[in-house]
C-alpha cells in the first residue's frame, strides 16, 4: 500500500463508518480511483437522504437564521445540522453557521462533505475556524482538519495553524487531497511551523505522512520545506534531506 493509498482508504472507512482493518484489501487499489470511488459514496448517501430536508429547507427560508441557530444548537442533532447544511441556500447556511457554538461546529465539522460545505466553511470568521481548528486537533481528528484546512481562506489558515501544533499539522496535511492544497499550506505556513512539523516527523515516526505530503509539491515549495529541514538537528535533517533527494532538483 503506497502512503497516498493508505490516506484515501483512512477516508473511505470514515464515509463507509467502518474500521479501517476492514478495508485492508484495498491495498493495491490507485489512491486517485479509491478517492473517486470515495466521492461517488458520498454522493448517494447525499441523495438518499437529502429528498425531504430539501422541503424543510425551502421551508427554512422564511425563518430567520438567528431563530434556527438557536434551535439548531438547542437540539445539539450534528448529524441533522450537516445533512441540511448540505440543502440549505448557501447564504442563509453561512449566516446560521456564524451563530452556532464553536463546540457544536466541531461536532458538526466530520459529518460535513467539505465538496458540498466549502462556502459554509469560508464564510465562517477567522477566529472561529481557529478555535473550531484547535478543537479538531484535541479530538485527533485529522481528517477533518485537512479539510478544514484545504477549504478556508489564507487569513483563515494562517490564523488556524497558528492555533495548532505541527504535530496536528502534519497529520492533517497528510489526509488533504489536493496537491494545490498542501502547496498553499507550504507557501502560507511560517518557516518556524514548518520546522516544527519536520521536528514532529522525526519525534513521533512520521515519515510515511511527510513523504505523502512531499510528493504533491512543486519545485517552489519543496524549496521551502528544505529551508526548515536545513534548520533541525543533524540527526533528523539527514533524514529528512533523505526523504526529499528524490523529488528537489540538486
Amino acid at each position: 500500500m503506497t502512503d497516498k493509498t493508505d490516506a484515501q482508504v483512512i477516508k473511505l472507512a470514515r464515509t463507509l463508518g467502518v474500521p479501517v482493518d476492514q478495508l485492508a484489501y484495498l491495498a493495491d487499489v490507485p489512491a486517485d480511483d479509491l478517492r473517486d470511488f470515495r466521492f461517488q459514496i458520498a454522493d448517494l448517501l447525499f441523495e438518499s437522504q437529502s429528498g425531504g430536508l430539501r422541503k424543510t429547507a425551502a421551508a427554512a427560508k422564511v425563518i430567520p437564521a438567528q431563530i434556527i441557530a438557536k434551535l439548531v444548537a438547542r437540539n445539539r442533532n450534528a448529524l441533522l445540522a450537516a445533512r441540511m447544511a448540505g440543502v440549505l441556500e448557501p447564504s442563509h447556511a453561512v449566516d446560521v453557521a456564524k451563530r452556532l457554538p464553536v463546540d457544536f461546529l466541531a461536532e458538526v465539522a466530520p459529518l460535513l462533505d467539505a465538496r458540498r460545505s466549502g462556502y459554509i466553511i469560508a464564510g465562517i470568521p477567522t477566529d472561529t475556524v481557529a478555535a473550531v481548528g484547535k478543537l479538531l486537533a484535541e479530538q485527533e481528528d485529522w481528517i477533518t482538519l485537512g479539510d478544514l484546512m484545504a477549504a478556508i481562506s489564507d487569513e483563515a489558515v494562517a490564523a488556524a495553524q497558528a492555533a495548532v501544533d505541527g504535530t496536528a499539522l502534519i497529520r492533517a496535511a497528510y489526509l488533504v487531497d489536493d496537491a494545490e492544497h498542501l502547496e498553499r499550506m507550504v507557501a502560507l505556513v511560517p518557516e518556524a511551523k514548518l520546522v516544527e512539523m519536520l521536528s514532529a516527523a522525526a519525534d513521533h515516526e512520521l515519515w510515511n505522512e511527510y513523504r505523502s505530503t512531499l510528493d504533491g509539491l512543486s519545485d517552489s515549495a519543496l524549496a521551502t520545506v528544505r529551508a526548515a529541514v536545513d534548520q533541525l538537528p543533524p540527526e533528523h535533517r539527514d533524514r529528512a534531506l533523505a526523504e526529499i533527494a528524490a523529488h528537489l532538483p540538486a
